[in-house]
């Protein structure tokens, strides 16, 4: 365990920073809505804002609901739909896809590990360039991606019984699988480190650094520095 969180910790963002050619600076905030049904069945929604040139421009707005069942107490799974809108100076363009997941989930001490593996089903538009240089949007293409995320969280600080500052960490490497399931090729990497609060009973606020990180090409690399906010609420 204590090497995997060496690998987290120190490789993962070492790697990053050292192969970042093309370098772009983001603000993401995201509201993630949680709604208990039963003890084992709760629904959520994500909306996720992202700007880039830090808050100048628009990159992306996903909505993303889901449907989670707790099957034990470390192990749940879930499924849902993402809605996505992509920003760019050319020509804007859209994505859908529906994913299953499954969550486990241990305590180590006071810190807490998840590991997170999703398999995403995506349709993506197509954006078609003319003769006179003009953009369009052609055909939707099919692909596979799967996602895996190590995430690791302690408390530093006790305010009260039930309001602790967290840190957290994770993770998360991207492959691209086509249209089949083996992974194909690496799509992007995300690290992250930020703390999170509870401002309110059932609502906790995270801000942190996440490094997105990826390959352009055969042998340039893209790093997106980003301030993350996520703002999270849990109704029972």
């Amino acid at each position: 365990m204590k090497s995997i969180f060496k690998y987290v910790l120190v490789l993962v963002p070492l790697i990053s920073f050292a192969q970042e050619d093309i370098k772009s600076y983001s603000a993401w905030n995201s509201l993630i809505v949680d709604y208990m049904i039963s003890p084992k069945f709760y629904v959520e929604n994500e909306l996720h804002f992202r700007r880039t040139n830090f808050f100048s421009d628009w990159q992306q707005f996903i909505a993303r609901p889901s449907i989670h069942y707790k099957v034990t107490k470390g192990v749940k799974i879930g499924g849902g739909y993402s809605y996505i809108k992509n920003y760019r100076e050319t020509i804007d363009f859209q994505e859908n896809n529906v994913w299953e997941e499954v969550v486990l989930s241990s305590v180590y001490g006071k810190s807490s590990v998840k590991h997170r593996f999703r398999m995403e089903h995506r349709f993506i538009e197509t954006v078609l360039q003319d003769n006179t240089g003009g953009f369009s949007i052609g055909d939707t293409e099919f692909s596979n991606r799967f996602r895996y995320r190590l995430s690791w969280t302690i408390p530093l600080v006790t305010v009260t019984e039930d309001k602790k500052l967290k840190l957290a960490v994770f993770d998360e490497v991207w492959l691209l699988t086509e249209k089949g399931i083996v992974p194909r090729s690496l799509n992007q990497n995300w690290f992250y480190v930020g703390l999170s609060y509870p401002l309110i009973k059932g609502g906790s606020l995270g801000i942190g650094y996440m490094n997105d990180h990826g390959p352009i090409g055969n042998s340039n690399h893209r790093s997106n520095h980003i301030l993350q906010t996520t703002f999270k609420y849990r109704i029972k």
